[in-house]
């Protein structure tokens, strides 16, 4: 009897344990991301208010500097729809956030760096909306295509979302792999 209750002790506190260093794990993961986020955001936000009103031109009929408040959503879709687009951008933000907090042991360095881009361009993308109304997007190439403005918040969604289905389809090849070698070993062992 006493060795059964020593027993059950001992896988309690090994649960515990476990349980800490998930907790811990979890931290670091979220501080990790939380970090590049902030120096995302501060150089979106930084860009943002330093090119505002301005008109630089970088490379002659490609890329220059010019400030349009796009008051719409991608592509100026939606204009004057402000307040749907931060309940949107909130719910998307929260289920980004969600989404860490539920996987964040299962998270490696490549895929935070990914969902690091895209809630800090959504954040920044929010700000603006949430205190100006508008977001503030300055980068012109419309001399090399036809292309609306943007901005670096909407420079890391893009390559966010791009990075996080590059790295969802690697590891889904990567386990499809896995059960065809699995799947041969089963039928070679026969």
């Amino acid at each position: 009897m006493e060795e059964e209750k020593n027993s059950t002790s001992s896988l309690a506190k090994q649960i515990k344990e476990r349980e800490e260093r998930e907790k811990i794990a979890k931290q670091k993961v979220f501080r990790k991301i939380f970090i590049i986020v902030l120096i995302f955001l501060l150089i979106d936000q930084i860009t943002k208010f330093a090119f505002v009103n301005k008109d630089i031109i970088i490379i002659p009929e490609i890329l220059k500097f010019h400030t349009v408040q796009n008051r719409g959503g991608a592509f100026g879709i939606g204009q004057n729809s402000t307040f749907s687009f931060i309940v949107a951008n909130i719910i998307v933000l929260g289920i980004i956030i969600k989404f860490v907090s539920m996987q964040a042991n299962q998270i490696d360095k490549k895929t935070g760096f990914a969902i690091a881009m895209v809630l800090a361009g959504g954040f920044g993308n929010l700000i603006d909306r949430l205190f100006k109304g508008y977001v503030v997007d300055f980068i012109d190439i419309s001399g090399l295509i036809n292309f609306p403005n943007f901005n670096i918040a909407d420079i890391l969604i893009v390559l966010g979302w791009i990075l996080l289905a590059l790295f969802f389809a690697i590891y889904a090849n990567n386990v499809r792999m896995e059960r065809i070698k699995e799947k041969d070993d089963k039928s070679g062992k026969i």
